[in-house]
């Protein structure tokens, strides 16, 4: 019999725990045992909590040590062997590339998940780039699926050669589960712009608050709002001294690091939610939480963004690292009657029902890992 086993390699329990437990409690129900491999982190007591199997791994989620990356190569390895499971899921960069190697070793089969190039894309250098470029050619060539949440992802995959396209699939981002987002009218009689993500300068916090000062110059009425984790010992955050000197502004709050279960409380506040990122995105997850609660964004033409703004129909859509353009859509937006402005939310929220529903994902990632076990099957039966 084919085995009921499946892994999941991440590089943080906190990923998991985010964005894949409904996809877990889809695969329990199908009778699949679940193993996650990721670090231990403050998340992972509840994994443990929901009942579901976990084995710590070492893996650095920045680091470039080769020494390091071997060892924990050789530790998923083991663990693959020793569990012997029908597929393992990968999630970002070291899983794909790393835990995609141990996997060939260990003869599992794997489905891989690209949700954005993030940092290898952005701002790796030529000289490190070629390398893993190399490694991950050699990876996907193991794989049975990589997923891709974007277009042009899975273009610049396919044109660098790293993976054949039959093997190719394109999904909606992670998805988004609509009852925990349910849509709310936007609120009449208040402006409010929210931002929320990790504070690193590329997902557009600096562009924020710069349109934040031209904008209250002009709507002295309107509210600004800034959200989301920040990490003093990385430079590619936001200089904790900006964020803290934003707030002080008369209409505007930073509101630092929140609980996952407290963004929607934030989002059915806010009258729009504003992503001015130029990070290497998949799609990003708060961008599908904002348009199903029902409220209209405005983003960039940014690579995995674009995915989600209908221009002028659920939001508005500025270039990247442009304040002064982001200004524009927000002014333009303010000037909008509330009609308009319901108008663009439900036509967000349509869009997060009709493209970007969990279930989606879900059963995508279902029919893929059937297809491994009908084959299997047959390999066992023959």
């Amino acid at each position: 019999m084919a085995s009921n086993r499946i892994t999941i390699v991440y590089n943080s329990s906190v990923h998991v725990v985010k964005s894949r437990l409904k996809l877990i409690a889809a695969l329990q129900a199908q009778g699949y045992h679940v193993t996650v491999l990721s670090p231990v982190d403050e998340a992972t007591p509840k994994l443990q909590e929901a009942g579901i199997a976990h084995i710590p791994i070492s893996m650095n989620q920045y680091g470039m040590n080769p020494l390091a990356e071997l060892r924990s190569m050789r530790q998923i390895t083991d663990i693959l062997r020793t569990i012997k499971p029908l597929v393992s899921l990968h999630y970002t960069i070291k899983p794909n590339l790393f835990g995609t190697l141990a996997a060939k070793r260990a003869g599992v089969p794997v489905i891989n998940n690209i949700a954005g190039a993030g940092r290898l894309f952005s701002d790796t250098s030529a000289f490190i780039a070629k390398p893993i470029f190399l490694l991950l050619k050699r990876a996907f060539q193991h794989s049975t699926r990589v997923l891709f949440q974007n277009d042009d992802d899975k273009r610049e995959f396919l044109e660098l050669g790293l993976v054949e396209e039959a093997k190719t699939l394109r999904i909606p981002g992670s998805g988004v589960d609509l009852q925990d987002f349910p849509q709310t009218p936007v609120p009449t009689g208040r402006l409010e712009f929210l931002f929320a993500g990790r504070l690193l300068r590329a997902k557009g916090v600096e562009e924020f608050i710069k349109a934040a000062k031209e904008i209250s110059r002009i709507h002295p009425e309107a509210q600004f709002r800034i959200l989301g984790e920040h990490d003093p010992s990385d430079a590619s955050y936001v200089d904790i001294s900006d964020l803290e000197a934003f707030g002080r502004g008369p209409n505007n709050h930073f509101s630092g690091a929140v609980q996952p279960t407290e963004v929607a409380g934030f989002l059915e506040r806010c009258t729009a939610f504003v992503l001015p990122s130029y990070y290497r995105e998949g799609v990003p997850r708060v961008l599908l939480e904002a348009i199903a609660s029902g409220r209209p964004i405005i983003t960039t033409d940014n690579v995995g963004c674009r995915e989600v703004v209908d221009d002028g129909v659920n939001g508005f859509r500025v270039p990247v690292r442009d304040p002064s353009a982001l200004a524009q859509a927000l002014d333009r937006f303010a000037r909008l009657p509330a009609e308009a402005r319901q108008d663009m939310a439900d036509a967000a929220r349509a869009k997060a029902e009709h493209v970007f529903d969990e279930s989606i994902v879900i059963h995508r990632y279902l029919d893929a890992i059937s297809m491994i076990w009908e084959q299997n099957a047959r390999d066992m039966a023959g």
